[in-house]
């Protein structure tokens, strides 16, 4: 069967400085509970430690061709870097992507290669979803230009909250020089517990930023720590459990702040595995 391509994909940087705060969680298993909703999901894993790739199942060493050989070599197939499942499909990273962003101070745009290449198979997807790594430099950089939105995790800690004004600050600099239709798609907390210090949190960001906090909090689980290190979204590891609940009402939030309000048809029997094409 051949695939119905999209005009309308959403290009999600899942993005914060500050390490820790759930954003490789947060891209694996928001981009399966999309898969439940019909929608057609690419991971794109901008960081260096490989996080998402061997989160999803990936092993590092079965891959010919990751995202680290995209953006340095113009002669590269797109295509052939793609790892297609059931429910998501992922281009990889690989640890050459740290050297590869040394590298990106010398060539020319090359902070606009990803965009470029996500602008080859845009089509194909009704979201593409970007693990950014935690620290400024060439590679988020690459990521914001090649979204359209930036996802927020944010952690209930003491800390949550330090470090969000430096990405606005990356954000603005972005879209007044090279993305000017990007935007801040909401803020959300994770790591959520019944403490005092997550329902100040909360308080802070609500006052903050208002509406753009996403209702959905992610619940603290020990089940969502396990999942990744497993090759495991939540879905596969606890489908019953805290974590699938809430990345799937995630999703449903998600749908609707991009006006897309299909209810999922949550079949956890037909999930498997990431396959290479």
């Amino acid at each position: 069967m051949s695939r119905i391509e999209s005009t309308s994909c959403k290009v999600i940087a899942v993005a914060n400085q500050k390490g820790g705060v759930g954003k490789t969680t947060s891209t694996i298993n928001l981009a399966q509970a999309l898969g439940f909703h019909g929608k057609k999901v690419l991971i794109v894993d901008l960081d260096p430690q490989a996080n998402a790739t061997q989160g999803v199942g990936v092993d590092l060493e079965h891959i010919k061709l990751s995202v680290a050989d995209l953006i340095r070599d113009r002669a590269a197939q797109t295509e052939q870097a793609l790892f297609e499942g059931a429910e998501f499909s992922l281009i990889p990273s690989s640890p050459m992507l740290a050297r590869v962003e040394r590298e990106m101070v010398g060539i020319t745009n090359s902070e606009m290669r990803l965009a470029q290449r996500i602008s080859q198979i845009r089509s194909r997807f009704d979201f593409i979803l970007i693990d950014t790594p935690p620290t400024f430099g060439p590679l988020m950089n690459t990521a914001l230009n090649a979204a359209d939105r930036v996802l927020v995790p944010v952690d209930s800690g003491f800390f949550a909250l330090m470090g969000i004004k430096e990405l606005l600050a990356e954000i603005e600099e972005i879209k007044n020089a090279t993305n000017p239709g990007l935007r801040v798609l909401g803020y959300l907390l994770t790591l959520a517990d019944g403490t005092r210090m997550t329902q100040e949190t909360w308080d802070g960001l609500t006052s903050a930023f208002g509406n753009e906090v996403l209702k959905t909090k992610i619940r603290r689980t020990v089940k969502l720590r396990e999942a990744p290190a497993l090759g495991r979204t939540i879905f596969h590891h606890d489908p019953n459990g805290a974590g699938a609940e809430d990345y799937l009402e995630l999703s449903k939030e998600i749908l609707s702040k991009v006006e897309e309000k299909k209810e999922p048809e949550c079949h956890l029997s037909l999930v498997s595995g990431v396959n290479h094409v």
